[in-house]
């Protein structure tokens, strides 16, 4: 609209409009051509989360005719990677999982693929947060494309075998040392506490009861059969008479083992 009559109020800073005239745009197409042009963005939409393509007529600034559709695929996850970069990865994809592997980088010293390109490669074909959280379980193996998995695998692995054949899971975090947790009589029948990576670095061994909460938790398997198995014997004895506590558990051969858990 052209205002005709426009007064400036002290009490607002915006005028008082007393009159205009509507102007519509095909008329400022057929008169000022030359002031009229086209555009295009990929434009991130907040309320619904996603990446869309905005074309737009306009006279000078002003906006006469707008749609907006799907952008670009490349223009797309650039900015959808950008948008999701910004609020965290983690938001999408489970962070225990992202958290575990990156600690396992951690322990074995090799460099983290770059998580920004990682998750532009992940948005190919993507427009929004919706189909983001879709395809995130991606995200993990497409990290993995980019490492050597042997080596990550030899270092840090996911798992130990202790000697009554059970597999148990090795948990790494960020700024602590690498841990297991099982059962007291798992570790019958073992000297030593079980090492891994290059350094041969001692697992930090959680002993659990059967009642699966830790009587103890050490490094030194041998000094704990040695120094503090007799008490802690002696307390298991006491809550659960139907199982086995041996004197001398790490002197046990497989087969006794297998019989004793």
């Amino acid at each position: 609209m052209l205002a005709l009559d426009a007064e400036d109020r002290q009490e607002n800073l915006l005028p008082l409009i007393r009159m205009f005239a509507r102007v519509e745009p095909e008329w400022l197409l057929d008169l000022f051509p030359d002031r009229i042009q086209e555009s295009s963005s990929v434009v991130w939409n907040r309320i619904t989360e996603r990446v869309e393509k905005v074309s737009a007529l306009l006279y000078d600034s002003l906006i006469i005719e707008e749609s907006r559709g799907t952008a670009p695929e490349a223009e797309a996850a650039e900015l959808l990677a950008r948008k999701a970069f910004e609020i965290g990865v983690d938001h999408f994809v489970e962070k225990s999982a992202l958290e575990y592997f990156l600690a396992r980088l951690t322990f074995a010293r090799l460099e983290s693929p770059d998580l920004l390109q990682t998750l532009r490669n992940l948005c190919l074909g993507l427009q929004s947060f919706g189909d983001l959280r879709s395809a995130s379980r991606n995200f993990i193996p497409l990290l993995e494309e980019k490492l050597n998995m042997k080596l990550l695998d030899e270092i840090a692995p996911l798992s130990i075998r202790l000697k009554n054949g059970r597999r148990t899971k090795i948990h790494y975090e960020e700024g602590r040392p690498p841990w297991i947790s099982s059962r007291l009589q798992d570790f019958f029948g073992m000297q030593e506490t079980p090492r891994i990576g290059p350094d041969k670095t001692p697992l930090v061994i959680h002993l659990l009861a059967p009642n699966h909460r830790a009587v103890q938790t050490t490094t030194d398997l041998a000094g704990f059969w040695e120094r503090l198995y007799p008490q802690v014997r002696r307390e298991l004895m006491r809550r659960y008479p139907k199982h086995e506590w041996p004197e001398l558990p790490h002197a046990l051969k497989g087969s006794q083992n297998k019989r004793s858990t």
